[in-house]
């Protein structure tokens, strides 16, 4: 090969100057590879151990749900309290979050939901879940007398749910509380919007036909 013909290979010339570094300078690269080896291994820990509570959070939420889902309330409420507490934002501090609020509600622990609200870690990339809770705020705020936000939180949770009978029970509790408040113009643009037709939930049929029944 003629001398004009070499082509210069930076990848090459590149290798050949890393392994001159590191043999010129063998302690300079050990310890650098140490560290990273020390950063990669704490990565891994790290990533290790927060799989393995996450995998811990989600098991003691399925379980606690289990139980409110048998009716066990006793044991599951202790568990749903334990959880805001002591969880960091996640999917399962969230439907503890509704489960213990819907609670409270039912049972109008009107001072204990005001210190959830208060309190609140809730943070869903959920949609679904963020508009039950908007729903369920919508009737915590109607039974505070706050209808200005009561409307506003029922507005938000028709507007980001996908489920379409959860879209339509939305709909009717928030038709049923422009019907109490003589709110006629707001009742009857939004009870347009409902398709009976679409309705298949037979409870929802009924919700439908009770308030389409004029006063």
């Amino acid at each position: 090969m003629k001398k004009e013909e070499i082509k210069y290979d930076p990848v090459r010339d590149n290798f050949l100057k890393t392994i001159t570094y590191i043999s010129n300078n063998p302690n300079n690269f050990l310890k650098v590879s140490g560290l990273i080896l020390v950063i990669l291994l704490v990565f891994i820990i790290y990533s290790n151990n927060s799989n393995k509570q996450k995998l811990a959070d989600n098991r003691f939420i399925s379980i606690a749900t289990n139980k409110h889902l048998d009716n066990k309330i006793d044991l599951s409420i202790p568990n749903f309290k334990e959880v805001l507490v002591s969880f960091k934002p996640s999917e399962s501090y969230n439907q503890a979050y509704i489960y213990l609020f819907n609670y409270y509600l039912e049972n109008n622990f009107i001072d204990s939901l005001d210190l959830m609200i208060e309190n609140s870690k809730f943070d869903s990339n959920d949609k679904n879940i963020e508009s039950s809770l908007n729903m369920i705020y919508g009737d915590y705020y109607q039974r505070k007398g706050d209808v200005d936000k009561a409307i506003s939180s029922y507005k938000k949770a028709i507007k980001s749910f996908t489920i379409k009978d959860r879209i339509i029970y939305t709909k009717i509790k928030l038709c049923m509380l422009y019907k109490d408040l003589s709110m006629s113009d707001d009742f009857t643009n939004l009870f347009n919007t409902i398709d009976y037709d679409s309705i298949s939930d037979f409870q929802l049929k009924s919700l439908y036909e009770q308030i389409s029944i004029k006063n």
